[in-house]
């Protein structure tokens, strides 16, 4: 197989996968909602509370967050503090730095670079994306 192709498989087949493993795994959690909700079903038709272990066994690894209860807000102090403009502007010199690369990658490879343009012009609009946040949060905070 061609070094070319290679690249092309490996573009658009990673994705596809992230896709359908992302698809499966939604399925599998649903049929297992759905499972419970049949458990906690055969407990309403006979007009009886489920006893607490049942309760426990069935909530185990689940957030009620997950299941639209509302409940506190799920972001920690230490996530808002990473959101800051701190945190943007990182992002502005690691996307800057990375289209750079690319674009250095793609100049000297001549027109074989094609596929380096792409992911040069993608970086750099992360980059300026990146800056964009940081600065409307930095004006925000004053």
């Amino acid at each position: 197989m061609a070094m070319g192709m290679i690249f092309w498989v490996l573009v658009f087949s990673v994705p596809l996968f992230g896709i359908v493993y992302a698809g499966f795994t939604t399925w599998l959690k649903y049929r297992q909602h759905r499972a419970m909700l049949d458990v906690l079903k055969v407990y309403a038709e006979r007009g009886e509370a489920p006893p607490e272990e049942v309760l426990t066994a069935l909530t185990k690894g689940f957030s009620l967050s997950e299941a639209g209860v509302t409940a506190p807000n799920p972001v920690s102090a230490g996530m808002a503090k990473a959101q800051g403009p701190i945190h943007y502007w990182s992002l502005v010199g690691l996307f800057a730095v990375f289209s750079a690369g690319f674009a250095y990658a793609s100049w000297s490879s001549g027109l074989a670079g094609y596929p380096f343009t792409i992911v040069a012009f993608t970086m750099g609009a992360v980059a300026v994306w990146a800056l964009v946040m940081a600065i409307g949060l930095s004006v925000k905070k004053k």
